[in-house]
């Protein structure tokens, strides 16, 4: 396994380094540099991945310096092995270095490295690599591509200007209604069958529990879909940080879809939003196409604000 600190060679341009827990404050500084320079949201992903400070794996993570010895380039492998091994590839490049290849070249170095990891700790385990890239900056999804990465799924940040009316149509035999305690446990258990074919981890009793009594969940914006008394769709919404509404968990049941059921739902989150006096709103959308994204822009109003492309491959 590498020293944080033996010497690694990616390209000519800069000099490059493995790095180590050390480097850890100016990785985390560099990041949040190239974030307010690019208007980016990869940086943000990436600290979701790794709880906040990166995650360095001795030898998964290398630094590019300039002759004024500043952090220009950097790549990190955030490693797992649960339950199979994969390795997401996080990186960046400042811009006054780019259009040189360095890029590039970074990728096909984390590439080689995670299967070196793969090979030392999972021999013959095929391995899952994958990699963000931002719609509409096509540097990195090119070089991913490159690399034969496919997009496995998109992540769309929707806005919703409140000010515009908005339309309401329930479902006939459909009852909506605000949230209430008392259907807790139902919709948590729809929400987890909603979103573990999307890849999501089961919400326990206990982290759904917390939610429900953050400060900033808002039960009065959250509403309810029930069929004959059995709840069948549900939109749980909060306060975003500047008090715009925020829907972060919504679903509908798969043998009530294609009612336009989550439309009504939103709807009603929406003009609960606007009631209680908010201009604007906001919703996060996990999908493999892109599909619902674009019916929610037609039906419902919302605008994209962000939108970030995951690719991937299999190493066998």
């Amino acid at each position: 396994m590498a020293s944080p600190h033996i010497d690694a060679y990616v390209e000519p341009h800069l000099s490059w380094r493995t790095l180590g827990p050390d480097d850890a404050d100016e990785l985390d500084h560099f990041r949040t540099q190239l974030e307010a320079l690019d208007n980016s949201v990869l940086a943000g992903i990436a600290e979701g991945m790794t709880g906040g400070a990166p995650a360095i794996v001795p030898g998964q993570a290398v630094g590019g310096w300039d002759h004024y010895d500043s952090l220009s380039a950097y790549g990190l492998n955030y490693i797992s092995a649960n339950p199979d091994p994969r390795a997401y590839l996080m990186g960046g490049v400042h811009p006054t270095h780019r259009h040189l290849g360095i890029g590039t070249s970074l990728f096909r170095w984390q590439i080689a490295q995670a299967i070196s990891w793969r090979d030392e700790h999972h021999p013959g385990r095929p391995l899952w690599l994958g990699s963000y890239a931002e719609l509409g900056r096509p540097g990195l999804d090119r070089v991913a591509r490159h690399y034969d990465f496919t997009p496995e799924r998109y992540y769309y940040d929707l806005h919703r200007d409140l000010t515009v009316p908005i339309p309401l149509w329930v479902p006939e035999g459909v009852r909506l209604a605000p949230f209430v305690p008392q259907a807790s446990e139902a919709v948590r258990r729809l929400h987890n069958i909603c979103s573990q074919p999307l890849g999501g981890a089961e919400v326990t009793e206990d982290v759904w529990a917390d939610r429900l009594c953050a400060a900033d969940f808002r039960p009065d914006w959250s509403f309810l879909a029930t069929v004959e008394g059995r709840v069948v769709g549900y939109a749980m919404s909060g306060i975003e940080e500047g008090g715009g509404g925020w829907t972060e968990r919504f679903g509908v049941d798969p043998a009530h879809r294609g009612r336009g059921i989550s439309l009504a739902l939103l709807a009603s989150c929406l003009r609960a939003m606007r009631d209680s006096g908010c201009t604007e709103a906001g919703i996060g959308i996990d999908t493999p196409d892109g599909v619902g994204v674009q019916r929610l822009a037609a039906e419902l109003g919302y605008t994209t604000r962000d939108a970030v492309a995951l690719l991937s491959k299999v190493v066998t």
